[in-house]
């Protein structure tokens, strides 16, 4: 049910106050340099003070504001599990054997689309467009020069790759926080934005595969010294990619995402102990943390 209004305000008045509170925060954090925390607690008072003088009592509006944090509550906790699954995924290998395989899809002669198919399948597995593009990305931009490519164009094609899958992904924060929005379960969620996004998708990709056809040819060292990275951290086996199975099956079952992840990362831990064996005290640091194997898979560095 959605929390009763305690007050009409009208169209202009209501305005008004967003833009207030917008002025406040803004004005705070980019011109004071305030922490957010300081900003947030300027503009509760003075949307308080509002309240009083409009009559309301203290407990009411302090029910709404409980009300409105309890109906973001299920996004704090989705947060929270995504975070625990990316790691486990990372010291299971299941993200860098997706990597590794996902290099064998480039082709000098298909180059944008190759990027463009590339960043999209990386992204929906890292779940953050940034990251994506910050690692493959710019190992991409790099490899542009060796393949004689247009750098403009490769960069379209990254950007356009990640975030179509920062939109995809269920482990993206922003996917995750819409649907907590709406009030939608999270594959439901992403199962509506496909009947827009996927023909957006094959569009670009037919693009890209056009302009493919103007690269120009080269050799694939780069692609190799990156696949070697990958292969010196350990982590990248065929068996690695059970967990994102996992994931796919849970998700078109339909089941809901909390426990769709915890059975993710419980199938990412058992991987973890197939070629590596942490300690329970190691287990908790990667969890929290964030894991980062023992060989540097600096991609973000190659061909720069």
């Amino acid at each position: 049910m959605p929390p009763q209004v305690l007050t009409e305000l009208s169209a202009k008045v209501a305005f008004i106050v967003a833009s207030v509170v917008i002025a406040i925060m803004g004005v705070t954090m980019i011109g004071f340099g305030w922490v957010p925390h300081l900003s947030l607690m300027l503009a509760i008072a003075v949307l308080l003070a509002l309240g009083m003088f409009k009559g309301l009592s203290f407990e009411k509006m302090q029910e709404q504001m409980s009300s409105g944090v309890s109906s973001g509550i299920g996004a704090i906790y989705l947060l929270f599990f995504i975070g625990l699954l990316v790691a486990a995924l990372m010291m299971s290998g299941a993200i860098p054997t997706i990597m590794y395989y996902g290099f064998e899809l480039i082709s000098p002669q298909y180059y944008y689309i190759s990027a463009f198919v590339l960043t999209s399948i990386i992204g929906v597995a890292l779940g953050s467009s940034l990251t994506t593009a910050a690692t493959i990305g710019v190992a991409f931009i790099g490899m542009s020069n060796a393949f004689d490519a247009n750098v403009a164009i490769a960069a379209g094609a990254i950007v356009s790759g990640a975030f179509f899958a920062d939109k995809m992904s269920p482990l993206s924060d922003t996917c995750t926080l819409a649907s907590s929005v709406v009030g939608i379960d999270l594959f439901e969620h992403i199962s509506n934005m496909m009947y827009t996004t996927v023909p957006a998708w094959l569009i670009t990709a037919g693009l890209f595969w056009f302009f493919s056809g103007q690269a120009g040819s080269g050799d694939l060292a780069q692609v190799t010294l990156l696949q070697s990275q990958l292969l010196d951290s350990g982590l990248v086996h065929a068996y690695s990619v059970l967990p994102f199975v996992v994931l796919m099956v849970l998700a078109l079952c339909r089941v809901n995402a909390i426990y769709t992840i915890i059975y993710t990362i419980a199938s990412a831990l058992i991987i973890t102990y197939f070629h590596s064996t942490p300690s329970i005290g190691q287990l908790g640091s990667y969890m929290f943390n964030g894991y980062t194997p023992a060989e540097s898979l600096e991609l973000g560095e190659v061909g720069v």
